[in-house]
């Protein structure tokens, strides 16, 4: 009888244990195969890591643009009215009025949904642009009207307790901060008030009852006001349109 050729099988001893080269093979493969596919997944990981955080950077970076931006839209804004307001008067206000209500104005504008431009004219026509003005009749006599948009006292405080700014006193009337937030609240009560701009600026200049009793006698209101308002305000916006570019006058820096 003939005996089967035995196959031939080459094998390492280790720890006294007999493994297979094939078998040894097999398992150096599969390590090698699973290392490689740890590898890739670690790197994997880490690339996902490197993206969320770039994501995180992009959007702090986006976040941070919009701030910037925004930040820069207010400085040319203000700046824009500071030309203006040098410009328009000629180098007659001096630097840090300028400044000061370039400031206010574009805070007050924002506010209130105004064009800074007739703010601007109003105050002009009011006390051109002087934060210490007191008003005076014709007869010479002090009116009682004090700041910026010369505002009385008993219209003031009227005001300011809608507002719930506290009491207010006359020296308050000559800080323009206070001053403005006042006088364009109050405008913008009147022009609510007559359902018109045209009337609630007549009215701030008149005073409401005097507008209503112009008003109940069918009589035509006193137009030289509101004129006025007018034509600074299509002078400034003629200097705005003119100028692109504008320059700083020497008076004003």
């Amino acid at each position: 009888m003939e005996r089967s050729p035995r196959s031939f099988r080459i094998g390492l001893v280790i720890h006294g244990k007999r493994i297979w080269l094939s078998e040894f093979l097999s398992i150096f493969s599969v390590s090698v195969i699973s290392l490689f596919l740890l590898s890739i997944s670690f790197l994997i990981l880490l690339n996902e890591i490197k993206i969320k955080r770039n994501d995180r950077d992009i959007a702090r970076l986006r976040i941070e643009k919009v701030v910037t931006d925004n930040k820069l839209e207010i400085l040319r804004g203000k700046n824009r009215i500071a030309l203006l307001l040098c410009s328009f008067s000629k180098n007659k206000v001096p630097s840090k009025t300028v400044y000061n209500l370039a400031e206010i104005v574009f805070v007050n504008s924002r506010q209130f949904g105004y064009d800074p431009l007739l703010l601007l004219s109003v105050i002009n026509v009011e006390s051109f642009f002087n934060p210490i003005a007191k008003g005076k009749f014709r007869s010479g006599n002090l009116s009682g009207a004090l700041g910026l948009m010369q505002l009385k006292l008993e219209t003031a405080q009227s005001v300011a307790r809608k507002l719930k700014m506290g009491e207010i006193r006359k020296e308050d009337l000559l800080k323009p901060e206070i001053n403005l937030v006042l006088g364009v609240a109050y405008l913008t009560e009147l022009i609510s008030r007559f359902r018109s701009f045209k009337l609630g600026l007549m009215a701030y200049n008149l005073g409401p009852g005097a507008v209503r009793e112009f008003l109940a006698k069918k009589e035509s209101l006193p137009l030289e006001y509101y004129r006025k308002v007018l034509k600074a305000y299509y002078e400034l916006k003629d200097i705005s349109n003119r100028s692109a570019a504008l320059q700083y006058p020497s008076g004003c820096r």
